[in-house]
């Protein structure tokens, strides 16, 4: 009996070990400054793997509604302590117009391996887009001074796309599918990602927001606030980055286990993340017992905080309920809670290239800065075309990592 006690012990040791060891690498990486510019710490929180209930247990206005409440198992994850900040977003956003800067400029910046060309990024990461020879070479990289507001030559937003390429495993794994060639399943196609200024105008008509248009995303004064004007393609875009220029090098230079991954978080692990965090539990309650008595409510927000300046939960998330609402990974789809797994719940229909109205639908979740207290909540949930943008509308990021 002792020996299977101290078995049990050590085993426990061990995998604590292990597991420590795997947050602590993941948190590094993370954090770490990248080779390509540096940017502020991206936080992570460990969300174990664990079992909630997922739908609203108060709501029984139907037999219906009650049977949709049901239990789910959610795998462990690591989530980001914040938003994705309009600094963490700008460092993907130089990183494509370096990228492409260097393969136009060519030479020097551009590492030829064989058949294979990269980019040079001790040269890339330097080049200095008010020298005359760059400029003329870049050509119409730049917008025409004579097009420019203010009549300066800078760089054109439309000429910053990002490729995304990949495998389509959820396509691939059909039953219907198993007899096609793998290789169409691989996907290529490109998205625009410089961030969609002009939201704040179109948001609230008859609204002074000028100054937000031209200054949230560019200036320093905002560089901690949650990135905004960013739809659902760009995120992916911005997830697939981090992936395939920070984890997958990590992985590879450290020799560890591939398969690494950063992506959106699903509908299921943001309401399972929100349902560990008291706090934000407890905001809820409190915004819903302010909705009879306005007197009670705190001065409504305006505009966006910095993403450590709102509510933080007891896990050590901030602003699920607030600040931003938050674009999720699943589709949206009604009556969808009737057929999905209990075992890491999530629905995908469509792709980000897709002309379906119907299918290019994702989840939106959260309260944000624009809503009222009463709206303020994790159970806040709507919808809106993936190329879709506003305001009031970030996200964070769920990062995997094999054992």
């Amino acid at each position: 009996m002792r020996f299977i006690s101290c078995f049990v012990i050590t085993f426990l040791l061990i995998s604590n070990s292990v597991y420590a060891q795997k947050s602590l690498r993941l948190k590094k990486l993370v954090a770490k400054k990248s080779a390509i510019s540096s940017t502020i710490p991206l936080s992570v929180v460990e969300i174990p793997t664990g079992t909630f209930i997922m739908g609203d247990e108060n709501d029984t206005s139907s037999v219906t509604k009650k049977e949709r409440v049901k239990p789910v198992l959610i795998s462990g994850f690591y989530i980001s302590q914040t938003e994705i900040t309009n600094a963490q977003y700008r460092e993907f956003v130089h990183w494509v117009r370096d990228s492409i800067a260097a393969r136009i400029l060519g030479g020097e910046y551009i590492k030829i391996n064989g058949s294979d060309t990269a980019v040079n990024w001790k040269l890339a990461s330097k080049i200095n887009y008010n020298n005359p020879q760059i400029i003329e070479i870049l050509g119409d990289f730049f917008i025409d001074p004579s097009r420019s507001v203010d009549n300066k030559r800078s760089i054109d937003p439309k000429r910053l796309v990002y490729l995304m390429h990949g495998f389509n495993y959820l396509e691939a794994a059909k039953k219907e599918n198993r007899d096609r060639n793998p290789t169409e399943f691989i996907y290529k196609y490109e998205i625009p990602i410089y961030p969609d200024t002009l939201c704040w105008l179109r948001d609230f008509g008859y609204s002074n927001n000028e100054h937000m248009a031209v200054n949230y995303f560019s200036s320093p004064k905002y560089q901690n606030f949650p990135v905004v004007g960013v739809s659902w393609n760009q995120a992916n875009a911005f997830c697939d980055w981090i992936t395939k220029q920070k984890i997958y090098p990590y992985q590879i230079k450290n020799k560890l286990s591939q398969g690494g991954r950063c992506r959106l978080p699903t509908e299921a692990e943001w309401l399972y993340a929100a349902s560990l965090d008291e706090r934000t539990a407890q905001a809820n309650a409190k915004a819903a017992k302010k909705k009879k008595d306005t007197s009670e409510e705190q001065p409504a927000r305006i505009f966006p905080v910095n993403v450590y300046e709102g509510q933080k939960g007891n896990i050590g998330l901030y602003n699920m309920t607030d600040n931003v609402s938050e674009w999720v990974l699943t589709s949206y789809y009604e009556g969808g809670e009737n057929f999905q797994n209990r075992f890491n719940p999530d629905i995908q229909i469509g792709t980000p290239t897709t002309q379906s109205r119907f299918q290019r639908r994702k989840v939106i979740r959260g309260g944000s800065w624009k809503d009222t207290p009463s709206m303020q909540t994790t159970s806040n949930r709507s919808y809106d075309d993936m190329d879709a943008t506003h305001s009031y509308l970030g996200f964070r990021v769920v990062l995997n990592m094999p054992q």
